[in-house]
C-alpha cells in the first residue's frame, strides 16, 4: 500500500493534536493522574459515539483487549518519563522508536513490506526524530522509560491497524478502544493513588477535557487512516509530531533548541516527502 494524499492529510492533524494533548500531559501535577483522567474522557467520547457508529465485526474485540492491556505500561511509563524528561526529549524518543519496529512488524505479521522508496522516508522520518530526540544531557532514565513506551506503542499501533481493519467500521472500533483503555487507564490509577483521583479530577478537569477530545479525534483519525494505507506509512507519518512537540517545548516550557534539533527536524520533513511520494 502507498500512503494516499487523504491518509498523509489525516496523519499530519493527527500528529498536530497528538503533540498538544502530550504537552498538556507534561504541563500536569501528577501526570498518572492526568493520563488517566485524559483517557476516560476520551473513553466517555467512544462510548458515546459506539452509539451512532456502525455495527462492529465481533472479531475485533481480541484486538481491543490487547490494545487496552498494553496501554496500561504504555500511560505508567509515559507519565513516569514525563516526570523526569523534558517533553522535547522524551516525546521524540517515545515516538521516533516505533516506525522502525512497525514496519518490521507488520513485513513479519501481516506481509506489508514497503517498498524501497517508502522504506526509506520511514528510515528518514525515524532518523530525523532520533536527531532530535537523542541531545546531549538527556535524562538516562527517562531515555530508558521513553523506550519503554516506544515498544508498547508499536505494539498497540499493530493491534490496533489488524484490529480496525477486521472492524468493519473505524468509528466503532475507535469507540470501543478508548472506552476500553479508558477504563483501564482509570482503574491502573485508582489502585496506584488510592482514592485521590476523585479529589484531583474536582480541580484539573478542564485538562482532561482538552487532553481526551485531542486524544480521541487524533487517534481516530489514525485508524480512519490505517483501514486504506500502509499501518507504518500512516505511523512514520503521523510522527512527525515530533516537529511539533520540539517547538511546543521551546513556546511553553522554555526548552532550547540548537542546530541538532533544528537539523533533525529538516530530516522529518524530508522523509515525509519521500514517503508521500512513494
Amino acid at each position: 500500500m502507498t500512503l494516499p494524499w487523504e491518509a498523509a492529510a489525516a496523519a499530519l492533524a493527527a500528529a498536530v493534536l497528538h503533540a498538544l494533548w502530550n504537552a498538556g500531559l507534561k504541563a500536569g501535577n501528577d501526570r498518572l493522574l492526568d493520563a488517566a483522567l485524559l483517557f476516560g474522557v476520551a473513553g466517555a467520547i467512544g462510548l458515546v459515539t459506539t452509539l451512532f457508529a456502525p455495527a462492529m465485526n465481533p472479531q475485533a474485540w481480541p484486538w481491543i483487549a490487547l490494545t487496552a492491556a498494553l496501554h496500561l505500561p504504555y500511560v505508567y511509563y509515559l507519565a513516569r518519563a514525563y516526570e523526569l524528561g523534558e517533553l522535547s526529549h522524551v516525546y521524540t524518543i517515545a515516538r521516533g522508536l516505533p516506525p522502525v519496529m512497525i514496519t518490521v512488524l507488520a513485513a513479519l505479521i501481516i506481509g506489508e513490506v514497503p517498498t524501497p522508496l517508502a522504506a526509506t522516508g520511514i528510515a528518514l522520518i525515524s532518523v530525523g526524530i532520533l536527531t532530535v530526540g537523542l541531545s546531549a544531557g538527556a535524562h538516562l532514565k527517562g531515555t530508558g522509560l521513553a523506550s519503554i513506551v516506544a515498544v508498547t506503542i508499536a505494539l498497540y499501533t499493530m493491534s490496533d491497524g489488524i484490529g480496525v481493519r477486521v472492524s468493519g467500521s473505524a468509528l466503532a472500533y475507535n469507540g470501543w478502544v478508548f472506552f476500553a483503555v479508558g477504563l483501564a487507564s482509570l482503574a491502573m490509577s485508582a489502585i496506584l493513588r488510592r482514592g485521590k483521583i476523585v479529589a484531583y479530577a474536582s480541580k484539573h478537569w478542564r485538562r482532561a477535557v482538552f487532553g481526551g477530545t485531542l486524544s480521541f479525534v487524533a487517534y481516530g483519525l489514525v485508524l480512519w487512516a490505517m483501514t486504506f494505507a500502509s499501518i507504518a506509512g500512516v505511523s512514520a507519518f503521523r510522527e512527525t509530531s515530533v516537529v511539533f512537540a520540539a517547538l511546543i517545548g521551546m513556546l511553553l516550557f522554555g526548552e532550547t533548541a540548537g542546530a541538532r534539533r533544528i537539523a533533525g527536524a529538516l530530516i522529518v520533513g524530508l522523509g515525509a516527502i519521500v514517503l508521500k511520494s512513494a
